[in-house]
């Protein structure tokens, strides 16, 4: 057997603080007691699962998965579908699916429309046109999943829009609009197919959504969802197929093995539990990664953020108000950007609004913070308010019912796109991470581009450069 050398990855020395008797916290890792999200209760039955009752450290597998969220989930399911054969390993740190993907708004919705325009002028026409239609391409797959597999999570198509407040705010939204309306004109096929943005203006706006504030409003087909519970679906897609889950083991650590031995392992992944061993790694660990692997965090590309979320229930009934059967962002509301999902006739909950932002209440915009045990009062106290504010007195009644407020770690980029490819002069290290809080409209389409990549050693021609991971490494941070 070869003598194998190794180069190790992992956090330089890390401070850690006792939470508890039996719990320890590692700075920008996953807290090992976050908030339990709406979604989350009750917890599915695969939530706590470990397919082998012992981590596997003997075995050398195909894959190593780290990370048990939308992009974890569907890179596992698509390798499988691909190839049955294959072995595929998931380490998450906590339980199925509960960091991003099981805590945001209950959205689907190609809701990044809006940057057209400006991606036209950063990386050209054609590269713009290939991510406002993956976007697209992305939402319409989550779609087709939930209905081929008959997901119960709640998937409702509704009408959703973006609704302003401001004449300037407006202006903008309309002109990018009859910009992509230009854009299709001329490139039909390299435009988002069978989902048209309507303006309505004024008084138009008005008498559409009956608010008489709002001076305009774009509206576009979305979805709303369960998304931990939609997760939950495609890792047990996975797991029929032959994914080993591994939940509540946490891995602290990467070392490449620069001589592959002759079980043909390449990398070994230390966990709170063991040494596990693969031929390739995966990460799909979004805000978590710097935390893991300190090249990703020398690049000051990734930037964790905590988002927060609130469900609430309006005083009045709701089930035969138009007004909420619909999603709704405002992107210059008061509170800055706040989006609202409905839980619709029909769904466990009815009537419940899921209302997220309010981030401009907290002085550090609650940037670079890992921690989603605790929840911001001040952010707190306006969601939980904004909702009577925007729907009204006629609508929505005098009082608000809190059902629950959640937190959840997101991770951003400079540039607002996620981070795909090969780790640079790391063979065998893949990532899709950095999801800029839109998990749900970028994710499956970015498995799908990281698995053609990972078999095929080449990148589908649809899939946008400007998510290429080598960016990372070219950034250079502002002063």
């Amino acid at each position: 057997m070869p003598t194998v050398q190794a180069r190790v990855i992992s956090p330089q020395s890390p401070i850690v603080k006792r939470d508890n008797l039996d719990q320890i916290v590692l700075p920008g890792f996953p807290h090992p007691n976050p908030t339990v999200s709406y979604w989350q209760d009750p917890p599915h039955r695969i939530a706590n699962l470990r397919t082998t009752p012992e981590l596997p450290t003997s075995e050398v597998f195909d894959y190593v998965i780290v990370g048990s969220g939308v992009s974890g989930a569907t890179i596992a399911f698509k390798l499988l579908s691909r190839d049955p054969s294959l072995s595929i390993l998931m380490l998450e740190a906590r339980t199925a699916a509960s960091a991003a993907s099981g805590r945001n708004g209950g959205h689907c919705k190609p809701g990044d429309w809006k940057g057209v325009k400006e991606w036209v002028e950063l990386y050209g026409e054609d590269e713009a046109l290939k991510l406002g239609k993956m976007e697209q391409d992305c939402v319409d797959d989550m779609r087709d999943f939930v209905h081929t597999y008959n997901v119960s999570s709640s998937w409702q198509d509704v009408e959703s829009a973006d609704v302003y407040w401001t004449k300037e705010a407006f202006e903008e939204a309309a002109e990018i609009v009859a910009f992509q309306e230009e854009l299709g004109s001329r490139r039909p096929n390299d435009v988002p197919q069978n989902n048209t943005r309507t303006v309505f203006a004024g008084q138009a706006a008005r008498d559409h959504w009956k608010w008489p504030q709002i001076l305009g409003a774009v509206t576009y087909t979305s979805h709303t969802l369960n998304p931990y519970l939609t997760v939950c679906a495609i890792l047990e897609q996975g797991l029929a197929k032959g994914l080993n889950l591994q939940t509540t083991t946490m891995a602290l650590g990467l070392t490449q093995l620069s001589n592959t031995s002759e079980s043909g392992a390449k990398w070994e992944v230390k966990t709170d539990r063991g040494t596990v061993k693969g031929k390739k790694v995966v990460l799909a660990t979004n805000s978590y990664t710097s935390a893991l692997h300190p090249g990703f965090a020398s690049t000051g590309f990734l930037t964790p953020q905590r988002a927060q979320v609130a469900a609430v229930h309006p005083e009045k009934d709701t089930s035969n108000n138009t007004v909420f059967k619909r999603s709704h962002s405002y992107p210059d509301l008061h509170s800055g950007n706040n989006y609202f999902s409905i839980r619709h006739p029909g769904d466990i909950n009815a009537g419940d609004v899921v209302v997220g932002g309010s981030g401009m209440f907290s002085p550090t915009k609650e940037s670079n913070i890992t921690d989603d045990s605790v929840i911001n009062d001040v952010i707190a106290k306006d969601l939980h308010g904004v909702s009577r504010v925007v729907f009204g007195y006629e609508n929505w009644g005098e009082t608000t019912k809190v059902v629950k407020d959640w937190t959840g770690i997101i991770c951003n980029t400079p540039d607002g796109l996620p981070v795909v490819g090969g780790v640079p002069n790391e063979e065998g290290l893949w990532a899709s991470v950095c999801m800029n809080g839109h998990g749900m409209a970028w994710a499956f389409r970015s498995a799908e581009a990281l698995v053609q990549m990972m078999t095929e050693g080449a990148t589908p021609e649809w899939f946008p450069q400007p998510f290429d991971i080598k960016r990372a490494w070219e950034y250079t941070p502002k002063e």
